[in-house]
C-alpha cells in the first residue's frame, strides 16, 4: 500500500511539472506582456509578470521597486494616459531582451512634443521579469527642456500652490501635474485685441508658400478673425538652393499694403518690420510670428528690436511658431539657435500630414474649392494663388510639390496660425473649407 501510495505521489509531481513547464511563458511573451500591462494600467499582473523585486535604471537613476511601490507608480503614469507601442523585442547576450518602444501621453505630447523612443532591456529571473534598463533612443533634450521650463515658470508664477508636481510620483503627484498641463494649456496663446501676427513666406523654391497666403486671406476675412492685427512678409528664406517663386501679385491681391518684400532686401525690411513692431510691443502686446519659411529674417527681425528696445525680454514677448523639420534644416544654423534661445520658440507637429494634432492641409486632388468659395474676393485670390502654383510648380530646378502636381492645394504653414488661435482641432483641407468659407 505504502508502495502504491509513493508512486501515486510521484505520478502527481510528474504531473505538475509537467503542467507547469506548459503554462510557463516564454521570454517574448512575457515582455510583450509587461508592455501590455504599463498600456492598460491592469495592476493586477504585477505579480504574476514581476518577481518580488524590480531593479530599474535610466541613466544614474537606478530605483528598486516592490509590487505595491511599483503600483503606485504605474498609477502615476496612468493619469496621463499613455500609449505603449513595442517596436521590437530581440533576444541578447547575458540572457538579456532588449525591447525597442515608443511611448505617448499627455506629458510627453506637451514636453517632447512627440512619442519617445527607448531601447530597453530586460532580465529575467525563474519565469518573471527582474530587472529593466533604459535608453533613449529618439529624445530631443533641448525641446523636452525647454517646455519643462516654461511650464515650471507658469506654475511658478501663475499657480504656486501646485510646486512640487514635478517629482511627485504618486497618483496624487501625477493629478497636480495634470492640473499643471490643464491650467498652461488654457492659456490664450493670442490676444486679439494687443498682438500682432507676422506670417513670414520664404516663397524658395516650394509654391505652398502661395497657397498659404490665400489660406491666410481666407482666415483673415473671416468674421472671427477680422480683426486680427497681422502682417505678412515675402522673401524670408534661408541657405536653400533653388529659384524664387515671385509672390508680388498674389501679396498684392490678397494683403493690399498689408506685406512687406525682404526678398533681396532682408535687412531693410527688417528695419521696416521693426517699425510696426515696436508700437504693439510698447502698447503691452506681443509678437506671434509663423514661420511659413525659415527663421533667418526672424533672426535679423529680433536683433533689430535688441537695438531699438534693449531692455525688451525678447524670449517672453516675441513667439515663434515652426512645424517644419526641413524649415530649420535650411535655416541658417547660427540663427537658427539665436532665435530658440533669444524668443519663445515653439515647434508644432507637421501641418503635411493629417491627425497629428495640428490640421493637415496638404491634399491631393483637392478641387472642391472652386464651389465652395463663393465670395468674389477671396475666390480671385485662391485662382491667382493655383494658377501661379501650376506655372511654377517644379520649374526650372524649383521644388516640385506633388499635391499641387496631382491638381490639390498645399498650404501647410497655416497650421501654425491655427495653431495660434486654437484652431488645432481642424482636421484638414475639407473642414478648413468648411469652417472659414462656406
Amino acid at each position: 500500500m505504502k508502495k502504491n501510495m509513493l508512486v501515486l505521489f510521484a505520478l502527481i509531481m510528474s504531473f505538475s511539472a509537467c503542467k507547469d513547464s506548459k503554462t510557463e511563458k516564454d521570454p517574448i511573451t512575457l515582455v510583450r506582456e509587461y508592455y501590455a500591462l504599463l498600456d492598460t494600467s491592469d495592476y493586477d499582473q504585477i505579480p504574476v509578470l514581476l518577481a518580488d523585486s524590480l531593479q530599474t535604471q535610466e541613466g544614474d537613476y537606478n530605483p528598486t521597486y516592490s509590487h505595491d511601490g511599483y503600483e503606485e507608480l504605474l498609477k502615476w503614469d496612468a493619469v496621463f494616459n499613455p500609449t505603449y507601442e513595442v517596436l521590437d523585442i530581440v533576444p541578447e547576450e547575458n540572457g538579456l531582451y532588449k525591447a525597442t518602444v515608443s511611448k505617448i501621453d499627455t506629458r510627453i505630447q506637451f514636453l517632447h512634443e512627440k512619442p519617445i523612443i527607448t531601447d530597453n532591456y530586460i532580465t529575467i529571473t525563474d519565469g518573471k521579469i527582474s530587472g529593466v534598463r533604459t535608453e533613449y533612443v529618439d529624445f530631443d533634450n533641448e525641446t523636452f527642456g525647454n517646455n519643462r521650463t516654461k511650464l515650471l515658470t507658469f506654475i511658478d508664477e501663475k499657480q504656486p500652490e501646485l510646486n512640487g508636481f514635478l517629482h511627485d510620483q504618486t497618483e496624487a503627484g501625477g493629478r497636480k501635474y495634470l492640473k499643471a498641463l490643464e491650467l498652461y494649456n488654457i492659456q490664450p496663446r493670442f490676444d486679439l485685441g494687443k498682438d500682432l501676427l507676422l506670417m513670414h513666406f520664404d516663397c524658395k523654391t516650394d509654391v505652398d508658400d502661395l497657397q498659404a497666403a490665400a489660406g491666410l486671406r481666407t482666415l483673415m476675412s473671416h468674421p472671427n478673425f477680422m480683426h486680427v492685427n497681422y502682417h505678412a512678409v515675402a522673401g524670408t528664406y534661408g541657405i536653400q538652393e533653388g529659384l524664387y517663386v515671385p509672390p508680388n501679385d498674389l501679396f498684392q491681391l490678397a494683403f493690399g499694403t498689408n506685406w512687406i518684400n525682404a526678398h533681396n532686401r532682408m535687412e531693410a525690411a527688417a528695419e521696416e518690420v521693426a517699425q510696426k513692431v515696436v508700437s504693439v510691443l510698447e502698447a503691452q502686446g506681443d509678437i506671434r510670428i509663423a514661420e511659413a519659411g525659415q527663421s533667418d529674417f526672424s533672426a535679423h527681425l529680433v536683433k533689430v528690436l535688441q537695438q531699438k528696445l534693449p531692455e525688451l525680454k525678447t524670449n517672453e514677448r516675441i513667439h515663434i511658431v515652426q512645424h517644419s523639420d526641413w524649415n530649420e534644416e535650411v535655416t541658417t544654423p547660427e540663427l537658427l539657435a539665436f532665435v530658440k534661445k533669444q524668443t519663445n520658440y515653439h515647434k508644432i507637429p507637421d501641418g503635411n500630414a493629417v491627425g497629428n494634432g495640428t490640421p493637415g492641409f496638404r491634399t491631393p486632388g483637392y478641387t472642391q474649392w472652386k464651389e465652395e468659395v463663393t465670395d468674389p474676393e477671396l475666390k480671385s485670390v485662391w485662382e491667382l494663388a493655383v494658377a501661379l502654383s501650376d506655372k511654377y510648380n517644379g520649374k526650372e530646378g524649383r521644388y516640385l510639390n506633388k499635391a499641387i502636381e496631382e491638381n490639390g492645394l498645399d498650404f501647410s504653414d497655416l497650421s501654425e496660425v491655427c495653431w495660434m488661435l486654437k484652431l488645432e482641432d481642424i482636421r484638414d483641407t475639407e473642414e478648413f473649407f468648411e469652417r472659414y468659407v462656406q
